[in-house]
């Protein structure tokens, strides 16, 4: 067996101990980081997919070419519900158009935590002419 020369020393135990622990930390606080993004990422997922489910359901109300005033619900599948809210906006004077308002809210989720995104927006169509006039 070889003595260490005078000056070189080795690593102690508790050196060692500590370094190992430190080493522990920073593998379970980037596993932690890891973890929280691929929560946080589904999350986005979900959110981006139920903004695309509700524009589609608006460029489908938005196209019709008759609207209905009320409220119309379904579901996407996949645990997103929609529902659209059509409203005719009050006439001003003798504007010849009608107002229209949709909105259109797109629910996810489980019971306990339920997340919704909404979107809105309005159209305007010609008053058919009076058939007295």
């Amino acid at each position: 067996m070889i003595a260490p020369r005078r000056g070189e020393r080795g690593f102690t135990l508790l050196e060692v101990i500590v370094a190992l622990a430190l080493f522990a930390a920073g593998i379970v606080a980037i596993s932690r980081l890891f973890t929280g993004s691929l929560r946080l990422s589904g999350g986005a997922r979900d959110a981006s997919a139920a903004a695309i489910y509700a524009r589609q359901r608006m460029e489908e109300a938005l196209l019709a070419p008759n609207p209905v005033e009320g409220v119309e619900q379904g579901d996407f599948g996949e645990g997103y519900h929609w529902k659209l809210t059509t409203s005719f906006v009050p006439p001003e004077e003798e504007e010849p158009y009608d107002g229209i308002r949709y909105r259109v809210t797109v629910t996810w989720g489980d019971e306990g935590e339920r997340r919704a995104t909404e979107l809105t927006a309005g159209r305007w169509r010609w008053r058919k002419p009076d058939a007295g006039a």
